[in-house]
């Protein structure tokens, strides 16, 4: 019996080893590994795809230059423990690190990473796999939600984690030292040319 499934939709698959799911895993893979489970999203819409595009270019402009971190793009496995290999849009791994980014998987949390959010589950993000970082001690973590038009922004400290939500203005990295974005940019109807925003970066610098 064929299904036909009309996105947004999110399917998910219980009690899979973390053996099958690699053995089953590839490039072009479009699951991830959560707490047992293969979850399997519908295609990422047109929007997703846009601000996924544009940070990736800007961390990847400025990392290649600074050479102090790698970036990846999704589809890139960062295996927490044996029944956690989520897939973050984005993940940042600091260069003395590097030794842990396997041709497979990353081995370890990343020092960084940004989840944009899912038609197909828009809340995932927040109710699964952000206790799960924050568990695993990831140093910065960015939800961005298109839909409600918001960024949560957690920086790791002593005492635990630092939040801040914004709809707009500034917000900097702190693992990617000079990294930053108007949240602003991220609503527009056509999202602004990335030199343009590099240049923003180079030119007012830290305010």
């Amino acid at each position: 019996m064929q299904i036909s499934l009309d996105p947004p939709y999110l399917i998910v698959r219980p009690g899979v080893g973390e053996d099958e799911f690699y053995r089953a895993a590839c490039e072009d893979s479009d699951w991830e590994y959560l707490d047992g489970r293969i979850i399997m999203h519908s295609p990422a819409s047109d929007r997703h795809e846009n601000i996924f595009r544009f940070l990736l270019t800007l961390l990847s402009i400025v990392l290649d230059e600074k050479r102090s971190a790698v970036v990846r793009g999704s589809r890139y496995p960062m295996r927490l423990d044996a029944n956690w290999s989520p897939e973050p849009d984005i993940l940042i791994v600091r260069e003395s690190r590097r030794h842990l980014m396997t041709p497979q998987r990353l081995e370890g949390p990343a020092d960084m990473v940004v989840e944009i959010a899912s038609e197909s589950d828009p809340g995932l993000d927040y109710r699964e796999k952000l206790p799960r970082y924050r568990e695993a001690g990831i140093e910065e973590i960015w939800i961005i939600d298109p839909f409600e038009k918001r960024v949560l922004a957690e920086t790791k400290t002593t005492g635990g984690y630092d939040a801040q939500t914004l709809s707009s203005g500034r917000l900097d990295s702190t693992v990617v030292p000079g990294f930053w974005i108007d949240v602003s940019w991220l609503w527009q109807e056509e999202l602004p040319s990335t030199v343009q925003c590099l240049r923003d970066m180079q030119g007012r610098g830290a305010e």
